[in-house]
C-alpha cells in the first residue's frame, strides 16, 4: 500500500490544489457529527468531477489505499470517518450541480448538492423533493442516498430510496456504472439501486442521481397535542394512522425534549410529558375538515390540541423540532445518539420503556422523532469527563437498540450502521435476518470490492 504514489500520481491527473495533507487541514475530515468517533485521514481528495473521482479510486485500488466518500459530514454513526489509519476521504461537496426537468418530472442533482438546495431549485417550479433529514441545510445528496436518509416528512413520503430513478456510480477501479433511467417505469433485471442505497459508501460512490419531485400542496395545516403522559401521545400517532389519516409530517417530542428546546432556542412551546406534531395538506377546501379530524383523534387520546395555518407559527415549529438535536447537543457535552424503530403497535410500549430505563440509569434521555414511521430518537446524554456515566450512557445505547430489537423493529431507521452499530447490527441479524444473510452480503462486497478499499471497517466489513 502506498498512498505516496497515489497522491503523486493523482496530482499530475487531477491538479495537486484538490489535495490536502497537512494536519490543520485533515483533522475535521476526522470527525463526523456523532463526535464519538476520531480519526483523521492521510489526505483528503476535493473531487470537482466524475474524472476526479475515477482517478482517486482507479489509484487506491491499484495501491489498496482505503478510500472514505464523504459529503458535509452530517453522519449521525460514524459513517464518513475512517474506520482506519492511511485513508483517503473522497470530498464530494464540489460536485454540486443541479437541473430540474419539470416536463419529465424528475430533478437531477450531483453528490455534493445539499437537500435543501435541491429542494429550493424545485420549488420556484411549483414542486418540492419530499425527503428532508433535519440536517437538509448542510446534508449532501450523496451522502443522504448511501445513508437512505429519511426526515420529517417520512410519515408520508418516505425515505430517499423511494424517490430515486436512478444514479452514476463509480465502482472501485474507477469503472462508471448507470443504474436506472429517469423515467417513471423501467425494467432491467434486478434493482441494482438498492445495492448502494443504505451501503454507506462501502461498494461504490454515487455520483449523481436522477430523482423524483412532487407537486406543492395547496395548503397545509399544522395541528398540535400536549399530551400528559408520553403514553398518550404514542397513542394518538397510532391511531391517526390506524384510521387512515397520512399526515405529511408526523413527529413526536417528550417533555425534557421540550424544555431543552426551549431553553436553547428561546421558544415557549407549552411543556408537557408529551407533544405530537401533524401537518395535514391537501386541497384547500378538504384540508382543514381533514385538520380538525386528526385533532378530534388527538383530543380522543387525551391531548389539548390548536391548529394553525399561520405561517410564522408553523414556522417556528418545525424549526424547534428540527433543531431538536442541535439543542440537546448543546445543552450537553456528551450525547450518544439512538435511531431506533417500531412497529406503530409497538409505538406506546416502547415509549414507556424507554421512559423506564431512563429512570433506572439516572441519565437525562430526550426522545423525539419521527414517530408516524415508528421511529425514535433517545438522545444520551452525560458528562464524558465522568467514567461512570460514560459507562452507563454506552451501556443504554446497546439496551435501547436491545429494546427495538425485542419489539419487532430495527436498530436504525436512518442514520445508518456505521462504527456506532456494528455489534448491534450483528445481534440483530443473528435475531431476525438469517444465518446467511451475512455471508451474502460479504459474497456482495466481495464481488464489487474484491480489494476492500471502500470505507473499510463499517457496517461489518
Amino acid at each position: 500500500m502506498s498512498y505516496a504514489r497515489v497522491l503523486t500520481e493523482l496530482g499530475k491527473r487531477i491538479g495537486k490544489e484538490k489535495i490536502f495533507t497537512e494536519p490543520e487541514e485533515l483533522y475535521s475530515y476526522g470527525v463526523d457529527a456523532y463526535t464519538e468517533f476520531k480519526q483523521p485521514p492521510a489526505a483528503v481528495v476535493r473531487a470537482s468531477s466524475e474524472e476526479d473521482v475515477r482517478a482517486v479510486l482507479e489509484l487506491a485500488n491499484r495501491e489498496r489505499v482505503p478510500v472514505v466518500p464523504r459529503g458535509s459530514g452530517t453522519s449521525l454513526s460514524g459513517g464518513s470517518v475512517p474506520a482506519v489509519p492511511g485513508a483517503i476521504v473522497l470530498d464530494l461537496t464540489p460536485m454540486n450541480k443541479i437541473e430540474v426537468n419539470i416536463d419529465d418530472g424528475y430533478v437531477m442533482a450531483e453528490a455534493g448538492a445539499t437537500v435543501l438546495e435541491v429542494d429550493k431549485a424545485c420549488r420556484s417550479y411549483g414542486f418540492f423533493f419530499p425527503p428532508d433529514p433535519a440536517s437538509s441545510r448542510i446534508a449532501t445528496i450523496g451522502g443522504s442516498l448511501a445513508e437512505n436518509a429519511g426526515g420529517l416528512r417520512g410519515a408520508k413520503f418516505g425515505v430517499m430510496k423511494n424517490w430515486v430513478l436512478a444514479m452514476e456510480v463509480i465502482l472501485p477501479g474507477g469503472k462508471k456504472v448507470r443504474i436506472g433511467e429517469p423515467v417513471y417505469k423501467w425494467r432491467w433485471g434486478p434493482d441494482l439501486m438498492s445495492l448502494f442505497i443504505g451501503s454507506e459508501g462501502t461498494l461504490g460512490v454515487i455520483t449523481r442521481a436522477w430523482l423524483k419531485i412532487y407537486p406543492l400542496p395547496e395548503k397545509v395545516v399544522r395541528v398540535l397535542g400536549v399530551f400528559d403522559r408520553i403514553e398518550d401521545a404514542g397513542k394518538a400517532i397510532s391511531q391517526i394512522r390506524r384510521r387512515g389519516y397520512v399526515p405529511m409530517i408526523l413527529e413526536l417530542l417528550d417533555r425534557e425534549t421540550i424544555e431543552i428546546v426551549n431553553e436553547s432556542l428561546g421558544y415557549n412551546i407549552e411543556v408537557a410529558e408529551g407533544m405530537v406534531m401533524a401537518d395535514v395538506d391537501g386541497p384547500r377546501e378538504s384540508v382543514w375538515r381533514i385538520a380538525r379530524e386528526v385533532e378530534s383523534v388527538m383530543k380522543d387520546c387525551g391531548g389539548r390540541t390548536r391548529a394553525s395555518d399561520d405561517p410564522e407559527e408553523m414556522e417556528q415549529l418545525y424549526l424547534a423540532r428540527q433543531g431538536a438535536y442541535a439543542a440537546v447537543t448543546r445543552a450537553y457535552p456528551g450525547v450518544l445518539l439512538e435511531d431506533i424503530t417500531v412497529p406503530l403497535s409497538k409505538l406506546m410500549e416502547a415509549l414507556r420503556e424507554l421512559d423506564r430505563m431512563r429512570k433506572e440509569y439516572g441519565l437525562k434521555m430526550p426522545v423525539f422523532g419521527h414517530a408516524g414511521d415508528g421511529n425514535l430518537h433517545p438522545n444520551i446524554c452525560f458528562d464524558p469527563r465522568d467514567e461512570e456515566q460514560l459507562r452507563k450512557a454506552r451501556e443504554l445505547f446497546v439496551k435501547t437498540g436491545q429494546l427495538a430489537i425485542k419489539l419487532g423493529g430495527a436498530i436504525s431507521g436512518e442514520h445508518g450502521i456505521g462504527l456506532a452499530k456494528k455489534e448491534l447490527f450483528l445481534e440483530e441479524i443473528k435475531a431476525v435476518r438469517g444465518e446467511g444473510y451475512v455471508e451474502m452480503v460479504k459474497m456482495i462486497k466481495q464481488l464489487l470490492d474484491p480489494n476492500g478499499i471502500m470505507n473499510p471497517g463499517k457496517i461489518f466489513f
